[in-house]
């Protein structure tokens, strides 16, 4: 009779279930602090949206001053040429912005229109000491003489749609500014948007479906999958980043969650150790089930604020969304097998 031979240990369930809660503390620590930016003229980057808004006219013309809009209807902005001295009036015809001959960009703090721009939807808290009838009390803001910021006269305000067809100009409003003291009106015309085509999210969810279930018929590991899905996360939500100017401020989070999440696939792909493996795809599972989530409202608006194409950004959304989906039921299976 040969030696006895010492019982392989258990895995501990609670110690498995205290890592997973650790590591989904870190992510809701690390998405909070990507979130939390300092103090800018706007609290939010530029989203998803149904509508259209086109500078129309600039009256009259100002070749040294360039008005446009970023992210279909998200932000107006401006981009002055040094020597210009430029200054855009708020909701009460208060002073609101300034750009000096330098470059220089400052914003009027005791103007409400500061607070009611530094979100889409204007629900800013005005402070007392906010007050369109005192004198300006000017900060700096930016420089380069370029500034963008959330003009609620240049988009669609209201919570319910137009009652409009879907092509057609909704919406007109004007923007005051001066110009070396003389003054100049900015026209904006805002357009609602048809619905976009649903068969993307159909194509993107079937490929990822069909992914996984090709690793589960030929016994390769669900990390190989969940690194397909982060990857091509990663590469759209990169590609939105790098659309739009900095000074929109758009958010780390739109790559850097699928890059974390290519991170634990990628190591859960190279490490042979099953337990261990498991909950890293678990890990990566949550971690791109979150990019979707935060990106979920491009499934359904009309325009996405990206530069790469729109399908392939819904596509990817529902190929993310449905591998998330079955590796995190794969990779909790797997871990409750490995510590029964």
């Amino acid at each position: 009779m040969g030696p006895r031979q010492r019982p392989q240990p258990t895995p501990n369930v609670a110690a498995v279930a205290g890592i997973g809660a650790r590591a989904a503390a870190a992510l809701v620590l690390i998405v909070g602090a990507m979130f939390s930016g300092g103090d800018v003229a706007h609290a939010d980057a530029a989203g998803p949206t149904d509508f259209r808004s086109e500078v129309v006219a600039v009256t009259p013309e100002t070749p040294t001053v360039d008005v446009s809009i970023i992210g279909y209807d998200n932000f107006l902005a401006i981009a002055v040429e040094p020597g210009t001295a430029v200054e855009v009036l708020g909701y009460q015809s208060e002073p609101f912005i300034r750009v000096q001959p330098d470059g220089t960009v400052e914003e009027n703090e005791r103007s409400p229109s500061v607070y009611l721009s530094r979100d889409r939807d204007g629900n800013g808290k005005i402070p007392d000491y906010a007050d369109a009838t005192l004198p300006p009390s000017w900060r700096v803001v930016a420089s380069g003489g370029a500034y963008a910021w959330h003009d609620h006269r240049v988009h669609w305000m209201s919570a319910q749609p137009p009652v409009a067809t879907p092509g057609t100009v909704v919406q007109s409003g004007t923007v005051p500014m001066l110009v070396n003291g003389a003054a100049v009106t900015v026209t904006v015309e805002t357009t609602w948007l048809a619905p976009p085509a649903q068969w993307p999210l159909g194509v993107g969810a079937f490929v990822g479906v069909m992914l996984l279930i090709g690793a589960l018929l030929t016994r390769r590991p669900v990390a190989w999958v969940l690194l397909v899905a982060a990857l091509a996360a990663l590469g759209v939500g990169y590609w939105q980043y790098w659309s739009l100017p900095a000074v929109t401020d758009p958010l780390l989070v739109w790559w850097l969650l699928p890059a974390i999440a290519t991170v634990s696939a990628l190591a859960a792909v190279v490490l042979g150790r099953r337990i261990v493996a498991y909950a890293l795809v678990v890990l990566g599972a949550i971690e791109l089930g979150v990019w979707v989530f935060l990106r979920r409202d491009g499934a359904w608006r009309a325009v996405i604020p990206t530069d790469a194409p729109q399908e392939l950004d819904r596509a990817v959304l529902a190929l993310a969304a449905a591998v998330a989906v079955i590796a995190a039921a794969v990779g909790l299976l797997g871990l409750y097998r490995s510590t029964d």
